[in-house]
């Protein structure tokens, strides 16, 4: 029998930011997706099961860094959630369907995937499309059993209808299908109202951060979701390999924030652009501050998240980054 404590799922709400996703009359998928996602992770939590959110918030995240995320974490389960669509209304657009891997195992993935939809078509849909296999990109390149859920189509009224009316049932049934393929048979609990920042779940964020740090400076950084030591070294070294990339400094590498560096760094402020604003953001991020997409333009976003870390670190809280702002982050 699995224990719940040594299970991890992974919740990976579909599209985001600017990937709206399917859309019909202003209603987007990517926030039916957010909304259904959050459910399940309150559910799940609910059963004291950890899970980990490819997001959970209005941001894009790109399929690589989402089946990377779930691999780097060592998760037991992947169920990526998604709305239907088609160009045109037809009679059978409608309904819920799950998707698998083409090559996936039919015992192993296949089954979760079956018990998931069932579980789902129990509390109520228009019509159960039933288990399929597709080639898309976060089914094949995880590692573990994985599925996408179509939770109905978003171009028709009534499986809009059933999903507004359903949203915490539909979560219920998830986490219900989830657990029986685990062998865990506790029902499905009620949810916590709010599932507030706490050091024992991993901060999709920081988790989001570690992967960018890692990919675009070249360094081993591990995905765990919390800022530790790891994480503050590799963000000194990108600092560093930063500045001088930018700056033309000759800065010695060594994960060291002392005067030289600092020194170096000078201060950074909206208008400024380049690999030293990119490594701001993610310290940032690394810190649980939300920006959207680092894109290394100290914009207004980023300066509203300084700001943020600033107030709550009883520094001027003045969208700058100076030298004490530096250290902090860091």
């Amino acid at each position: 029998m699995i224990n719940k404590d040594e299970l991890l799922i992974v919740v990976d709400p579909g599209h985001g930011g600017w990937d709206n996703g399917a859309s019909w009359e202003g209603r987007l998928e990517k926030d039916d997706n957010l909304r259904l996602g959050l459910q399940v992770r309150d559910q799940l939590l609910a059963q004291n099961i950890p899970v980990l959110m490819t997001r959970d918030s209005d941001v894009y995240v790109t399929l690589a860094d989402r089946a990377s995320m779930a691999n780097e974490a060592g998760a037991d389960l992947f169920v990526s959630l998604h709305r239907n669509s088609y160009p045109e209304q037809t009679p059978s657009a409608m309904g819920v369907e799950n998707f698998i891997y083409l090559t996936a195992p039919e015992d192993t993935t296949g089954k979760a995937a079956q018990l998931v939809l069932d579980s789902v078509v129990d509390v109520g849909v228009q019509a159960n499309r039933g288990v399929s296999r597709g080639d898309y990109y976060v089914l094949r390149r995880t590692q573990m059993p994985a599925m996408l859920l179509e939770m109905g189509f978003i171009i028709n009224e009534i499986d809009n209808q059933l999903f507004d009316e359903h949203l915490t049932d539909y979560a219920k049934a998830i986490v219900k299908g989830i657990m029986q393929y685990f062998e865990l048979s506790d029902p499905p609990g009620e949810a916590p109202q709010k599932c507030p920042p706490c050091p024992e779940c991993p901060n999709p964020e920081v988790m989001r951060a570690q992967l960018l740090l890692g990919n675009h400076f070249g360094l081993n950084v591990p995905l765990t979701g919390f800022y530790g030591e790891d994480s503050r070294w590799a963000t000194v070294i990108a600092l560093q390999k930063a500045i001088n990339n930018d700056l033309d400094a000759t800065l010695k590498v060594d994960g060291e924030l002392g005067p030289p560096t600092l020194e170096a760094f000078g201060r950074k402020f909206p208008g400024h652009r380049g690999n030293v604003v990119f490594v701001i953001q993610l310290a940032l991020m690394l810190n649980g501050h939300h920006i959207g997409d680092p894109d290394g333009i100290f914009g207004w976003g980023t300066q509203a998240a300084v700001r943020r870390f600033q107030e709550e670190n009883n520094l001027v809280a003045d969208g700058v980054v100076d030298g004490n702002t530096l250290l902090r982050l860091t």
